[in-house]
């Protein structure tokens, strides 16, 4: 997330994070809403997230490749373009039925994002005879819920440039297997989790911090959330204690 010129724009993964820990989210919006020099630092990237991120890259050019030997023709939007020309450049490539879109610049406010690769597909829309999907890459070897909620909002994002919702996204897991949903089964839980957190960002106060110990992975904010939970010596750092003892 970050501060626009005169609103707050979020990305898919802001909706991941608060549907796994409010407590992440707030820290998110209160790292750069409040700013200081004695404000808790987020975990820092580990040799092993660098590598992740490298073999996630891979992932995608692994894709590039297997659409391409499928005869597909794939349409990269450049990485140095600034972000209103990425929006453009997108669009662009859109309107001409590019049959492969590789990092797509899609753009509902207060939501903005990149899309792994839109692929297109048959059926009418504002295009014309065609209109595109969502694809993402994942290295998990296996569909996790956040991954659908991101996608559904790239979806979102799609339905207001080409005037129809796709009607399937697909995941393409770390052992190459593709994984295939219909967007209108996810959507409605989607839009639920989008209202909650848009009206805790509306609500957010820098003072009112949320309960940390209701959940058990707070990001990149963990080693925060222990040393808050530390500090208060919170029932939640007793092993045997469950969350419902401790409410």
């Amino acid at each position: 997330m970050y501060l626009g010129q005169r609103n707050w724009i979020y990305s898919p993964s802001d909706l991941c994070t608060y549907m796994q820990s409010p407590f992440a989210s707030w820290m998110d919006r209160y790292a750069k809403q409040c700013p200081q020099k004695d404000a808790p630092l987020e975990d820092t990237a580990d040799a092993l997230n660098v590598v992740l991120q490298k073999r996630g890259y891979q992932h995608e050019e692994d894709l590039i490749l297997v659409l391409q030997n499928q005869g597909k023709s794939v349409f990269t939007v450049a990485a140095t373009l600034s972000k209103e020309e990425k929006a453009k450049e997108t669009l662009a490539a859109m309107t001409r039925g590019e049959e492969v879109i590789f990092q797509a610049s899609l753009e509902l406010p207060p939501f903005k994002g990149y899309a792994d690769f839109l692929v297109k597909v048959p059926g009418e829309s504002n295009l014309g005879d065609f209109h595109y999907e969502v694809w993402d890459t994942k290295l998990s070897r296996q569909v996790k819920p956040k991954f659908l909620v991101q996608l559904c909002c790239y979806a979102e994002m799609l339905e207001s440039i080409q005037g129809v919702r796709p009607q399937n996204m697909a995941i393409v897991l770390g052992n190459q297997d593709q994984a295939t949903f219909r967007v209108d089964d996810y959507f409605y839980y989607y839009q639920s989790l989008k209202r909650a957190f848009l009206t805790s960002q509306a609500e957010f106060n820098p003072d009112n911090e949320p309960a940390l110990a209701l959940s058990k992975n707070h990001g990149h904010w963990a080693g925060c959330a222990h040393e808050i939970l530390v500090e208060r010596d919170h029932l939640s750092q007793v092993a045997t204690m469950s969350s419902t003892q401790i409410s």
